[in-house]
């Protein structure tokens, strides 16, 4: 049985993105991404274009991160999405922190987890689990989405960008083939994170999450809750436990400590599009 034990949190709400409409001319104000990774997705959708050769892709989110929600704008970002013709999201309440900056906003929004199936929060099973990219599949929609709406704005492009989108998604099913036969013989299938949002990285091969600790900035995980953590790890006879690579390994540590299990670090993969490989081979060699 899965269980998940939580500290609370803030909890993210859907974003209200800038309103805008769509043209058939080039943007004057480039494209601006809310993360890294987004941006390194739609300059691989938007290779081999004239757009792509013209128009300049940003990234609002540049530095490592792996959560949002407490994430403050500097000046320089405000402007950069007051300036953007075009912003590209990733949507389900990621980007709820610029929400005012986006309101402010007179752009085109592209909104790139359209049409992915969400998982419920573990905060709140009401609210969506925005950490989509951590799937292939959703990767591959994530590409199309990216596409089709830049086929809005550079019709002239449309095959180039189709075709980008296409060979991204054929990618993305090798990926997927490749995590199904190296995880295929663990010995273990549970996982043990101390961050909450590897859902759709657990789904995609087939994994479950036994337990799953969000620590919140500036506190610690209550006594009681690390020992329910200890008791799963020790019953199920988990081998390994895992932190998230941008944020504290203290509560792992000491579980481990108290139960022999290693600790392993997995990627949220906000500005890293190699993330979903390299938390293959990382749980591969984990649980093996």
């Amino acid at each position: 049985m899965k269980k998940r034990i939580l500290i609370p949190v803030l909890l993210l709400a859907l974003l209200c993105g800038c309103a805008g409409t769509a043209n058939t001319q080039k943007t004057t104000g480039g494209i601006v991404c809310t993360t890294q990774q987004l941006a390194d997705l739609t300059e691989r959708i938007l290779d081999g274009t004239a757009a792509g050769a013209d128009t300049p892709v940003e990234s609002v989110v540049t530095e490592p991160v792996s959560c949002l929600h407490d994430y403050t704008l500097s000046v320089r970002q405000m402007e950069l999405l007051e300036n953007a013709e075009v912003v590209i999201e990733s949507g389900m309440g990621l980007e709820n922190f610029m929400e005012d900056a986006l309101r402010a906003a007179s752009c085109t929004r592209i909104t790139a987890s359209t049409g992915v199936a969400a998982l419920p929060s573990d905060e709140d099973p009401d609210e969506p689990d925005p950490h989509i990219w951590l799937a292939p599949e959703n990767c591959a929609q994530m590409a199309q989405n990216i596409a089709d709406g830049l086929v809005a704005l550079y019709p002239d492009d449309a095959a180039r960008l189709r075709e980008n989108a296409a060979d991204y998604a054929r990618e993305m099913d090798e990926l997927q083939a490749y995590g199904e036969q190296q995880l295929s013989s663990l010995s273990c299938r549970e996982l043990v994170t101390f961050h909450d949002g590897f859902s759709y990285f657990a789904e995609a091969f087939d994994l479950t999450i036994a337990a799953a600790m969000e620590v919140e900035a500036g506190s610690e995980p209550s006594a009681k809750e690390l020992e329910e953590i200890v008791r799963i790890v020790r019953e199920h006879a988990i081998p390994a436990v895992f932190c998230e690579a941008n944020g504290t390994q203290d509560a792992a540590q000491l579980v481990a400590r108290e139960t022999g299990a290693g600790v392993f670090v997995l990627d949220m993969g906000l500005s890293n599009p190699d993330a979903i490989r390299n938390n293959i081979d990382t749980v591969k060699e984990a649980l093996q």
